[in-house]
């Protein structure tokens, strides 16, 4: 009897285990990261009577955790793939919307300023269309300074994002820590404390949503680890991360452990996924390359435009020759020294400048100047870093893309300078004159012709040769300005003595040259202005330079501005439809980055959906089960009745004896 009873109370603890664990699963059905649980039972070693074995009931052996591992690193690499993909659809989105408006955004501000232009050169003596040209000369100008001003307000609050992302990633690395040293704790007094574990691989589960992780585990511990390697928790160790300037270049942002005051930084192209991945590719990488794509355009519009108003002539008659004290040479103020950034653990005292050579070559890029070797072996390689593509010198100043670099004084090993010459030009776009007077739209010289039958010469071209300032030196670099020649506007006759010679003469200093010989189609040069003629010219023909006076309603120069929408920069695309291009390019980005975030996000759901078979809570099924359980109970209880009803009768049958 005895015997029955001890099987009885084993069956109806074993019931009873089943039930509250049955009851555990449903009470956690919600929890995130709640693996279900069920109860192990095992056989009771038999007893032997005489030749036979009896049973003797059923143990619990402990309450099984269903979690699988692979699919617990399959969930967590989804994740790390969602939490990335989710940021950079978010972020691009942003600078998306910024573009999305093409009736108020800056393609519109251009395409308004280049009407206006037109509007000058069929009109250049009105006053009040001079005017509208300022006006949408300025309002593109504060367009450019706008949509600068909002790229790095998007850059700051990348920041802080960033920052957020890192105090909530190092909460969970340090709870990880601990919840290792507490389950080490349960397990080495013989326990399997399920909560414990389901709660480090939910935290696991988090950090993979700011930064990609992998974890492995060694002992009862999980160690986790970085994409570059660095550990974020030994054991019951943690390893904070932390952010910081980029030595080589301390506009960027880095994110990594720390190795004394030195952070160990993930590559933004390699971080594993992550939110703080996508983050740091969005602050030194996507803004960097729009703000230098919009920064070209204003650097080369500024330039050109300036270029054609300083050999032109305003509504006053005034220009750079008869009276350079009132007249404006720029349209545009001219755009600062370009920046160049030292890396902040440079060791030598070379300092790096840069200045523009030929404005058309820019490319819409930063560039970084690394230093190798010392003394005759000395190495100079400079990255495009919109393509990464090097180039290395032996020596300085060198030319690259219009830009020239020089550098003076020692450079050591490993120093590291970052060159801007259109980061900032969106920027600094603004309007130097302040009346539309000032418009040079008449060209400050005219041609006239004087010619004879048989003659088919008419005027191709006249145009101020461009000279370095103070210099009679023709030079094509831009932006130019324009050397003082005291004889620029002084009336010039050519005249020709056959179809390949001919003289001119100055009225002014009353000289004649000697003859000169002619190429038909071959410029002619004379006190700083050039004159191309088309057709061929014969004995008698004469051409005259002479002043363009005040008021003229020349427009000559004002169609010169008018080109410059169509001039062709370095990229291929032309100055109207570059604008355009990045727009495409943006817009592409947001849309690949959409395409990535609906595919991550479904591999999540699939992930989560499969780790969610083996440990998620089915109700239907834990219903069932708490039947059965209940059931199992009520028979045990039987059993137990039943060894009591036995052991009274046996006590009754003795009493009667």
């Amino acid at each position: 009897m005895s015997g029955l009873l001890s099987i009885g109370s084993s069956a109806i603890n074993a019931a009873y285990v089943a039930l509250q664990t049955t009851g555990n699963n449903i009470a956690n059905v919600n929890t995130p990261g709640y693996s279900r649980q069920i109860a192990t039972l095992a056989t009771q070693v038999e007893t032997g009577v005489g030749a036979m074995y009896m049973g003797s009931g059923v143990d619990v052996t402990g309450v099984t955790r269903m979690y699988s591992d692979l699919l617990g690193q399959q969930t967590n690499a989804a994740q790390a793939q969602a939490g990335q993909a989710d940021t950079a659809a978010q972020l691009l989105g942003q600078i998306n919307s910024m573009f999305a408006d093409p009736t108020t955004g800056l393609s519109a501000a251009m395409d308004n300023f280049f009407a206006q232009v037109q509007a000058v050169s069929s009109n250049p003596a009105s006053a009040a269309t001079r005017q509208s040209m300022l006006s949408a000369a300025q309002q593109m100008a504060g367009q450019f300074n706008g949509m600068y001003a909002q790229l790095q307000q998007l850059g700051q609050s990348t920041t802080q994002q960033i920052a957020q992302q890192i105090t909530t990633a190092n909460t969970t690395i340090a709870d990880i820590a601990n919840l290792n040293s507490q389950i080490a704790t349960a397990q080495a007094a013989g326990g399997m404390p399920n909560s414990l574990l389901d709660q480090r691989n939910q935290d696991i589960l988090t950090l993979n949503k700011a930064v990609g992780v992998t974890a492995t585990a060694q002992g009862g511990a999980i160690n986790v680890y970085l994409a570059n390697g660095q550990p974020l928790v030994v054991g019951a160790k943690a390893f904070p991360l932390a952010q910081g300037p980029d030595p080589n270049n301390p506009q960027n942002t880095i994110v990594g452990t720390t190795s004394g005051s030195t952070i160990v930084p993930l590559e933004s192209g390699n971080t594993g996924g992550g939110a703080i991945g996508a983050l740091l590719q969005f602050q030194n990488q996507t803004i960097p390359s729009v703000e230098n794509q919009i920064g070209q355009l204003a650097v080369v519009m500024s330039a050109q435009m300036n270029a054609v108003q300083a050999q032109g002539q305003d509504l006053n008659g005034n220009s750079a020759v008869n009276n350079p004290g009132l007249f404006s040479a720029n349209l545009f103020s001219t755009m600062p020294a370009i920046p160049v950034v030292a890396g902040s653990a440079n060791t030598g005292t070379a300092t790096v400048t840069a200045s523009y050579s030929n404005v058309t070559q820019l490319q819409p890029s930063d560039y970084q100047l690394s230093v190798q070797g010392s003394g005759g072996s000395r190495k100079y390689i400079v990255t495009q870093l919109s393509d990464n593509q090097q180039t290395t010198y032996t020596s300085m100043p060198q030319t690259i893309n219009g830009v020239t670099i020089n550098l003076s004084g020692t450079a050591n090993n490993g120093d590291v300078f970052t060159i801007q010459p259109v980061r900032n030009g969106a920027q600094n776009l603004s309007v130097a004159i302040t009346n539309g007077s000032q418009i040079a739209a008449a060209s400050p010289l005219n041609v006239s012709t004087s010619l004879r039958t048989g003659s088919s010469v008419s005027v191709g071209s006249l145009n101020l040769q461009p000279l370095s300032a103070g210099s009679s030196t023709p030079s094509a670099a831009a932006p130019t300005s324009y050397g003082p020649n005291p004889n620029l506007q002084d009336p010039v006759t050519i005249n020709f003595s056959s179809s390949t010679q001919y003289t001119y003469t100055d009225s002014v200093t009353h000289t004649t040259s000697a003859a000169q010989s002619y190429t038909p189609g071959q410029p002619i040069n004379v006190n700083g202005w050039s004159l191309t003629l088309n057709g061929t010219p014969v004995a008698g023909d004469a051409v005259t330079v002479a002043p363009t006076g005040s008021s003229s309603g020349d427009n000559r120069n004002a169609l010169l501005m008018g080109q410059a929408q169509t001039l062709t920069l370095a990229t291929g695309a032309t100055l109207d439809n570059a604008y355009a291009a990045t727009v495409g390019d943006v817009g592409s980005m947001t849309s690949t980055a959409q395409t990535t975030q609906t595919s991550a996000d479904a591999l999540l759901q699939s992930a989560t959906a499969a780790q969610a078979s083996v440990s998620g809570v089915n109700l239907n099924e834990e219903a069932a089960n708490l039947l059965q359980y209940q059931q199992q109970y009520q028979a045990a209880a039987t059993i137990i009745q039943t060894a009591n009803t036995i052991f009274n009768t046996v006590l009754q049958v003795a009493s009667s004896a």
